[in-house]
């Protein structure tokens, strides 16, 4: 039987391009920088929900797209719009021009989604070494992680010597265009392109089918709504590390580092949060499958929210405690990085391998749409108040978790002793 180390130069690749696009330099201080256009927190919700409207309306095409004419072309499709939306970030001064750019990281995130997961899938079902799916899938996103890390690192430095904040947006573009021509030398295999030339009617046969797929397999239908309901909710409040932290900063007078400004210093805190964050995600990630080994997926993906609800309660009442407010962002990023490769594993094993790109897309879309929801309403809480924000995801959290724990995950896990039987 084959092995790992036989394939050790395409593994290097899944993990590079994770690498790579997780080079996005800008983000640990992109709601800083909408803030400081002057965009509200509620408008940076509406922003979040115009990308994820985007993603919502692209995701089950473009998951077409890469089952049938080809996933390394719809990949290299993503990186061209993702280019284009940091080029418009750049230039960008108000709220429209914001929001087109995030119509285009919208359609780089709807063509990337599920995709690359997909392909990893396809090359283990290839090389016949589906007993190592989580953890190559969790080594992957550990590169990708790792590229965060090294990111948020990176940024610091660039943040404080740029000319603005906005210039690390042009920075960006260079690792997108190595991981264009990364995905570009991939083997032809991969791309498992089924037809060559375009049809509508079969196009539109193929969404129509993918979602009827979806929804019709009630255990395919409940682990892509489970997955999806979490994603959103961690996407929707991850990234308020960085408004809690401006506030601290400014009300403590926080200036650990004598030779910068205090404006520097806020970068510099933000900045080492972030690749600290993301150093622990990574080993999260890559010994996920050492636990998921050793426990049942479901009760382990269930705890995931359990432990999510106590973290965003625990938070909110300690918004003052920048040591607090740093472990609970620690913790949420561990939860979402455990929980991740074990639940995109259980969704691969239940999909028909013809439809993996497809489920995979639209459990991003149902989560997309989700987000469309609640990033607004989180935002609208935020900049009335951040303590309620937290507690109110938090008891809804709270709330998932006991409905799975009574009712959804029940029917899931006599499903496996069904199939196993």
């Amino acid at each position: 039987m084959a092995k790992l180390k036989d394939f050790r130069l395409q593994i290097f690749k899944f993990e590079m391009y994770g690498f790579l696009k997780s080079l996005i330099f800008f983000e640990p201080y992109l709601i800083i920088y909408f803030t400081i256009s002057g965009l509200t927190l509620f408008q940076v919700g509406l922003l979040i929900a115009i990308r994820e409207i985007i993603i919502y309306l692209f995701e089950i095409p473009s998951g077409v797209i890469a089952d049938m004419y080809g996933k390394k072309i719809e990949l290299i499709m993503c990186f061209v719009f993702y280019i284009m939306s940091f080029l418009l970030f750049f230039l960008a001064s108000g709220f429209w021009l914001f929001a087109l750019a995030m119509m285009l990281f919208g359609l780089g995130d709807a063509f990337r989604s599920g995709t690359h997961k997909a392909m990893i899938m396809s090359f283990i079902d290839y090389n016949n070494i589906q007993a190592t799916k989580t953890k190559v899938y969790g080594q992957t996103r550990a590169m990708s992680l790792i590229g965060s890390m090294v990111m948020s690192i990176v940024a610091i430095v660039f943040v404080i010597y740029l000319p603005e904040i906005k210039y690390l947006f042009l920075v960006s573009i260079i690792p997108y265009v190595i991981d264009m021509l990364l995905i570009a030398s991939y083997p032809s295999y991969l791309n498992e392109k089924r037809v060559e030339k375009f049809n509508f009617k079969e196009f539109i046969k193929q969404n129509v089918d993918s979602i009827k797929y979806t929804f019709k397999d009630r255990f395919v239908r409940r682990l892509v709504f489970d997955e999806a309901l979490y994603q959103a909710g961690y996407k929707s409040i991850k990234d308020y590390v960085q408004p809690i932290v401006i506030a601290l900063s400014i009300s403590a007078g926080l200036i650990a580092f004598s030779n910068f400004s205090q404006e520097e210093n806020l970068k510099i805190y933000i900045g080492m949060i972030y690749a600290i964050i993301y150093l622990i995600s990574s080993l999260a990630s890559r010994y996920s499958y050492k636990v998921a080994n050793k426990v049942n997926h479901f009760n382990l993906a269930n705890s995931m929210w359990f432990l999510s609800a106590m973290t965003a309660l625990i938070l909110s009442f300690f918004l003052d405690n920048i040591f607090i407010i740093f472990f609970s962002f620690v913790l949420i990023y561990i939860f979402i990085n455990l929980r991740k490769p074990v639940m995109i594993e259980e969704i691969g094993n239940a999909s028909d391998k013809a439809k993996r790109a497809s489920v995979l897309s639209i459990e991003a879309q149902f989560s997309s749409l989700l987000l469309v929801i609640f990033a607004p309403i989180v935002g609208a809480l935020a900049d009335y108040n951040m303590r309620l924000m937290f507690i109110v995801v938090g008891i809804i959290m709270f709330m998932i978790f006991l409905f799975n724990q009574f009712y959804n995950f029940k029917i899931l896990k006599k499903h496996v002793l069904k199939m196993s039987a």
